[in-house]
């Protein structure tokens, strides 16, 4: 009975401390966005999905991961970065960002220019290259974003939720309203194209609001400079992976058709529900890990140890739950027009065990500024996925590709054993 005693008073201590709190209070929030938003867009792509079909849906999801191939020239890497800075120095915030989102804008423009280019040179001259030229100001629109990360290096995720919520219930309730009007695809990436614009201007809004004046914010080239100097590794490691999580619709396409990326897509669509719980824990809880490690290194192993196998225990369970209900998601979402997806889901979504470990990896990598390891343990993923999709595709066809995706995703995770700093760091986890 002592023990029992012990035990409770132990865990009722632990739940009352004030930094559990405000971080249950701040993953609360964050699920009840990301659940809501899932809910909204589940609904609203089942609806458009039903009606535009396969072929269609394919077009225009071959649209989005075309022109995402080329959002790390916009991104530069910055983002980790920022938020890792925004963590260590908060009273710098408003250089750090007004830095970042001055990058951000030049980059921009940047990857706007690259994507028309390579549009014309490769692209097939059918709707996919106007849907793709739609898409490509995205970038233009979004360098704003930027200011979320304030607010998740504050733990501080209520407004953003709400703001999360409103942009897809509206985002969604105008791709309904466009099919009820017999809208095609165009118009479809027209509304695509509004969610990096909705996005900019609620944070604009919101910074305004809880931090102040949005002109404080100072873009000053030293800091740019440093953030650049810090995030350049990973710019080559955005660019590998966009490459590995989007080259297989893109090649899909070209080496079967419209109908294999929309058939592909909708069973990534389903695979990313069970993949956002991984996310929430990471983002969430990364900045007691960060801390964690100004004061004890042990007590920095420990609590990233415990989120990894936390990560692996939920990403096998939501993937098992993901396979045995594969067949009645697939219907009720996208309709029996999309059960050739089922033997793709059946595959893909184990790949999400290795994206929690790929994405905790790279936090693992930046957080100890070893940033170059980032782009090696990319860049090898990206090598083994896209070998793997020209070998598979034309022999298993769109499941050639999910196996491809399910193989690659764990290269990231496991090359670190292959470098004597990062097998080190492995070795201190697991020790802890």
């Amino acid at each position: 009975m002592d023990t029992y005693k012990k035990i409770t008073l132990y865990i009722q201590e632990k739940i009352a401390h004030p930094g559990v709190q405000k971080h249950s209070k701040n993953m609360g929030w964050m699920f009840f966005a990301k659940i809501g938003s899932m809910v909204i867009t589940f609904l609203a792509t089942a609806y458009i999905a039903r009606n535009l079909g396969p072929t269609n849906y394919g077009q225009l999801s071959y649209a989005i991961s075309f022109v995402s191939l080329f959002s790390f020239i916009a991104s530069l890497g910055i983002d980790q970065i920022l938020y890792r800075d925004l963590i260590k120095e908060p009273e710098k915030r408003n250089e750090l960002l007004g830095s970042a989102i001055g990058l951000r804008a030049i980059a921009s423009i940047m990857a706007v220019i690259a994507i028309a280019v390579t549009t014309l040179l490769i692209s097939d001259k059918d709707v996919s290259i106007f849907l793709i030229f739609i898409i490509s100001l995205s970038p233009l629109l979004g360098s704003f974003q930027l200011l979320s990360y304030e607010f998740q290096s504050e733990v501080k995720s209520k407004h953003t939720s709400i703001l999360v919520l409103l942009v897809v219930l509206t985002l969604n309730i105008l791709k309904i309203v466009t099919i009820l009007l017999n809208g095609g695809v165009i118009y479809l990436a027209f509304i695509v194209l509004l969610e990096p614009l909705f996005y900019s201007v609620g944070y604009i809004y919101l910074k305004e609001k809880i931090y102040g004046d949005i002109g404080k914010l100072k873009l000053s080239k030293t800091t740019a400079i440093s953030i650049l100097k810090d995030s350049y590794p990973l710019i080559f490691a955005s660019a590998f992976y966009l490459i590995y999580a989007r080259i297989d619709q893109v090649m899909l396409k070209h080496m079967i058709n419209s109908e294999a990326v929309g058939l592909y897509d909708a069973a990534v669509r389903i695979s990313e529900v069970s993949y956002f719980v991984p996310q929430i824990l990471i983002v969430s809880l990364l900045p007691a890990i960060i801390n964690a490690k100004k004061t004890s290194s042990e007590l920095y192993y420990a609590r990233t140890k415990k989120l990894i196998l936390t990560l692996l225990s939920t990403s096998f369970i939501l993937a098992f739950i993901t396979t045995i209900l594969s067949k009645n998601l697939i219907l009720i979402i996208f309709g029996a027009g999309f059960l050739g997806a089922i033997p793709i889901l059946h595959i893909y979504v184990w790949s999400n065990i290795g994206a929690s470990l790929n994405s905790m990896t790279q936090q693992i990598l930046i957080t100890e500024n070893l940033t170059r390891f980032v782009s090696i343990t990319t860049f090898f993923g990206m090598i083994i996925n896209v070998t793997l999709n020209i070998i598979l595709i034309p022999k298993y066809g769109v499941s050639g590709a999910a196996f491809a995706t399910l193989i690659s995703y764990m290269i990231p995770f496991l090359s670190m054993l292959l470098f004597t700093k990062t097998r080190l760091i492995l070795k201190n986890i697991f020790n802890a």
